[in-house]
């Protein structure tokens, strides 16, 4: 299955890929603080296998963002609350060369219409750290709505971070 944006598209992830995933996720600066950078097989208990063997979509699952079928990043949505219908987003470019370029933008939105009509679902949401602007950006160029900051809600490299939580809802698009 791949499903096809304006300038990537998504593959589901395999399991053999989630080292890359890892490196990506260490190497980013954003995911992990410089005092806690865990193991591959931490991060494996962290990112259980149903996200890469699609054994549990309802749970989360991992796409590969691709560009002319290069691997450049990663896009996850994680457990699907049915009742509430809404899910939570994840997502990493791997390398710094390949940011700045529209991809994240175009992977978030390919990702959210795809869950909107796959799991009839009504919201869904992200969270950027305040000191991230390039997150911030592409989220609200994606079209997420910032909804409030959860003040000095992480530890992260040596200082406590806001946290800026946005949403897009179904209705928007």
């Amino acid at each position: 299955m791949m499903i096809r944006g304006e300038k990537i598209d998504l593959r589901p992830m395999k399991p053999d890929e989630v080292p890359i995933f890892y490196k990506w996720a260490i190497e980013s600066g954003y995911w992990y603080s410089k005092d806690r950078k865990p193991s591959l097989d931490e991060f494996r208990a962290d990112w259980k296998a149903y996200y890469f063997d699609g054994s549990a979509p309802e749970k989360g699952r991992c796409f590969m963002i691709e560009v002319n079928n290069v691997a450049i990043g990663v896009v996850a949505y994680n457990d699907i609350h049915y009742v509430h219908k809404r899910v939570e987003l994840d997502i990493v470019i791997g390398n710094e060369e390949d940011c700045g370029k529209g991809y994240g933008t175009d992977a978030l939105k390919t990702l959210v219409r795809y869950l909107f009509d796959k799991f009839d679902l009504n919201r869904i949401w992200i969270v950027a750290r305040a000191n991230n602007p390039r997150s911030i950006r592409a989220y609200e160029k994606a079209g997420f709505i910032q909804e409030g900051v959860h003040r000095e809600e992480d530890y992260f490299n040596g200082e406590f971070v806001d946290c800026v939580y946005y949403s897009i809802i179904r209705r928007q698009l």
